[in-house]
């Protein structure tokens, strides 16, 4: 078995790439690393939450010992997790620099 770490796993795009990683390959198990903030929601998964070869990790990838501990035993990560929408840059770049 592959372990993929997919970390914005909630977000619109991560959400669908998992879906397809689950479908597509019976040999693969996902970690979903999300935070969880304004762009992540596990709804966007509901239909997998229980599947044999998936697992959700609550954190953030600017935690480093949250990530350490997610990629333990894991053969590859992809990364879908950002900051994305302009106007929020706007008002608070923090983040987007973060």
């Amino acid at each position: 078995m592959t372990r993929v770490l997919v970390t914005g796993g909630c977000g619109f795009i991560g959400s669908n790439f998992i879906r397809w990683l689950l479908q597509s390959d019976p040999q693969i198990n996902v970690v979903n690393f999300d935070a969880l903030t304004y762009a992540g929601n596990l709804a966007n998964l509901e239909d997998v939450a229980t599947h044999p070869r998936y697992r959700f990790v609550k954190g953030d990838i600017t935690d480093r010992d949250a990530v350490n501990s997610a990629i333990s035993n894991v053969d590859s990560i992809i990364n879908f997790a950002a900051e994305s929408h302009v106007d929020r840059s706007i008002l608070d770049s923090g983040p987007f620099i973060r």
